[in-house]
């Protein structure tokens, strides 16, 4: 009966696994989406190829979040000027751009907000809880995760952008 099993199971198996890695791929390309803005119209992730993004994903009742906002800050100021891009990813679906907006000006961050109320950047590279940041490579793949961010991360957050920016 054991070896009558083994040539059912492993077909099995082997396709939930092929179905589960295609259901949503955490290496898929950043540049294939398109996001609007709580100060644009939309902001198309293709339009930075050939650049580091950093996505800070936060919400307007999250604690923490206001927390990593000066982490974030301190980060982008550094890199002025080189080949990053910093957005944060507001997860709030039920409230309007102009109170989004209006929090994020409170809390102080210096990068733009993109709206992510369908949880589209979410459920694709697996948001499990926030504060969270995501930083992607310059094709567009996810080369880095943190959740929560405290002010002594930034060192190393500096010392890997180092590698980031030289594609590595």
């Amino acid at each position: 009966m054991r070896y009558f099993s083994i040539p059912i199971l492993f077909p099995i198996v082997f396709s939930s696994l092929t179905f589960c890695k295609n259901a949503q791929d955490p290496t898929k390309s950043l540049m294939d989406l398109e996001l609007s803005a709580t100060t644009e119209e939309t902001v198309n992730f293709q339009n930075f190829k050939g650049k580091v993004v950093v996505l800070d994903f936060w919400a307007t009742w999250c604690e923490p979040c206001t927390k990593a906002v000066p982490v974030v800050n301190a980060w982008k100021k550094s890199k002025e000027g080189n080949d990053f891009v910093f957005y944060g990813v507001n997860t709030d679906s039920d409230l309007s751009k102009d109170v989004i907006e209006k929090h994020r000006k409170e809390w102080k961050m210096e990068y733009p907000t993109v709206l992510d109320g369908g949880w589209k950047l979410v459920e694709n590279y697996k948001v499990e809880g926030m504060p969270c940041l995501l930083v992607f490579g310059k094709d567009g793949s996810l080369v880095y995760r943190q959740y929560g961010l405290q002010a002594e991360d930034l060192s190393g957050l500096l010392i890997r952008s180092r590698l980031w920016k030289d594609g590595n």
